[in-house]
């Protein structure tokens, strides 16, 4: 199952708009038309989408996978593909070098390094297959939090992008300093922490052991 497995380190968030608790129904679905449609063209870049939380290959969503509780379970998928900058530079030179000998000639224009190295890279990204990777999504519907299982900055900006597209909801990062000043306000601390400092520990001097 991808929900849930490996080092359980997440980006939390709280959602927004209207209807920021929808339906099963909607949830569903919303997760059908904005599902994982896999990499259709050979140029280099990426593309995602939504998949059911057993496995990458996992589309059917439905409620009795999807839904446990109060929460919604389910995974972002991302596929990546890039030719490694090594491998282009080292067929591009056995390229370059292919050419001279079938041309007879000494050197290549700009131009045609610069048609050759792009031929390479295209036979190269047709035959490279993508990375694929799958990212955890926890919803709490009623508490109107969701959990990504990913703090690259990247991936949270592609799947926040996503969820908002997704579910037409909006997505706040709940960062440590709201956090704590939301915790602060809670329990009435707030004013006192106005004047607060980070404390410099460069100048405070280091203990001293004791033999």
């Amino acid at each position: 199952m991808l929900v849930g497995k490996g080092s359980l380190t997440f980006r939390s968030f709280d959602v927004s708009g209207k209807n920021a608790t929808p339906t099963k129904e909607r949830i569903l679905e919303r997760l059908e038309t904005f599902s994982f449609a896999g990499i259709d063209t050979i140029e280099e870049g990426s593309t995602y989408g939504w998949v059911a939380p057993d496995h990458l290959f996992d589309g059917d969503f439905d409620v009795a996978k999807v839904f446990r509780g109060r929460y919604a379970l389910f995974a972002f998928r991302v596929d990546t593909r890039r030719v490694p900058g090594p491998l282009l530079q080292a067929h591009t030179a056995i390229a370059w070098r292919a050419a001279l000998e079938a041309e007879g000639l000494e050197r290549l224009s700009a131009r045609q390094k610069r048609e050759i190295k792009q031929d390479v890279k295209r036979q190269l990204l047709a035959e490279t297959p993508p990375a694929q990777r799958a990212y955890g999504v926890f919803w709490n519907l009623r508490g109107r939090r969701v959990f990504l299982q990913n703090t690259s900055k990247s991936v949270v900006e592609a799947f926040r992008s996503l969820f908002e597209r997704s579910f037409e909801l909006e997505l706040t990062p709940r960062l440590p300093g709201l956090q704590a000043a939301a915790f602060a306000r809670a329990a009435e601390r707030l004013d006192p922490l106005k004047n607060a400092r980070p404390l410099d520990l460069a100048t405070r001097s280091a203990p001293v052991a004791v033999a």
